[in-house]
């Protein structure tokens, strides 16, 4: 017989990273709440629709983002339904917090760079020199070049890397699933040039780094350091209140404007669901006015003159 917890048993389903989220995410609501923290497991497995109503005000009162208390909620309902699993809650909870909906949330407020910020971004990391600023050019590199999330790059290992296939894989991203990112050749070539300076040692594949080249191989570049990183560099250029997830979107904003079809992009950036992956779709006007122009319903065989003053 088990002495875990609901909620324990619940984070044991979770990767690592999304363990250390949704922990600090319930602390989080320990403090709103005034809860003491070693009553934590058993505050949350007695949570009730109304109770679950408080809460989420509680989390709007103190501006968590609509993401962020949606997120809560779903960990909030899973811990509750693995509770009634294990005869420590009622089924009748898990049905009526079942019929709390989400917080709507409007457009996506993250801006994905342009390609004449990347080439800037690029060009200014390709001047640094030393081994510090080789392993920033290929941080650069991979957010761009492959989308991955910034808890995502901080846990790759060396044995991530397939130099014959040419692809890093994901062992656990978000939701605990795995997956396989293809490199384009630009971002191989500045990993390639990161490798031998790093040397093909066992560790983190984007290990920890001093200022003056000291390497940490047993040591990440952890997510906190990657986003100072993202913003300090894109600050010195010119370009504020950019996130490691901004990059993201640059990624997969990027890939749509050159017709790559959404559910391969889905893929790509790792998305379970494609509305989430339409969310980052930051195609601006000009390129649907591009693809407005293309449309017509003339067979091949048959063109037509164009312009605006035919009918």
């Amino acid at each position: 017989m088990t002495t875990a917890t609901p909620y324990a048993l619940y984070l044991s389903r979770l990767s690592i990273n999304s363990q250390r989220s949704i922990s600090s995410q319930m602390r989080s609501i320990a403090r709103l709440m005034q809860w003491q923290e070693d009553c934590l497991d058993d505050k949350l497995c007695q949570i009730d629709y109304q109770q679950a109503l408080q809460i989420r005000a509680v989390m709007t009162h103190a501006q968590w983002s609509a993401r962020s208390i949606n997120r809560a909620m779903i960990a909030i309902k899973n811990i509750v339904k693995v509770a009634a699993l294990m005869n420590k809650a009622d089924l009748s909870q898990v049905a009526n917090l079942q019929t709390i909906n989400q917080v709507k949330h409007g457009e996506h407020q993250g801006t994905p760079l342009s390609t004449e910020q990347v080439t800037a971004v690029l060009d200014y990391l390709r001047a640094q020199k030393g081994t510090f600023a080789t392993r920033n050019l290929v941080i650069f590199s991979l957010f761009l070049g492959t989308g991955l999330r910034r808890s995502e790059l901080s846990a790759l290992m060396l044995s991530d890397y397939d130099a014959n296939l040419h692809t890093l894989t994901v062992a656990a991203g978000k939701g605990n699933k795995s997956r396989t990112l293809f490199l384009p050749e630009w971002v191989e070539q500045n990993l390639l040039a990161w490798l031998k300076l790093r040397q093909r040692q066992q560790g983190y594949l984007v290990c920890k780094s001093t200022l003056t080249g000291k390497l940490k191989l047993t040591e990440p570049t952890s997510p906190t350091a990657l986003y100072r990183l993202v913003k300090d560099t894109l600050y010195e250029l010119g370009v504020d209140n950019v996130s490691p997830h901004d990059l993201r979107r640059t990624f997969i904003t990027r890939l749509l404007e050159q017709n790559v079809d959404i559910n391969t992009v889905r893929q790509m950036a790792g998305h379970a669901d494609i509305s989430t992956t339409t969310i980052y779709d930051k195609r601006d006007h000009a390129f649907m006015k591009q693809a407005a122009a293309m449309l017509d319903y003339i067979p091949p065989d048959k063109p037509i003159k164009r312009g605006r003053g035919s009918r």
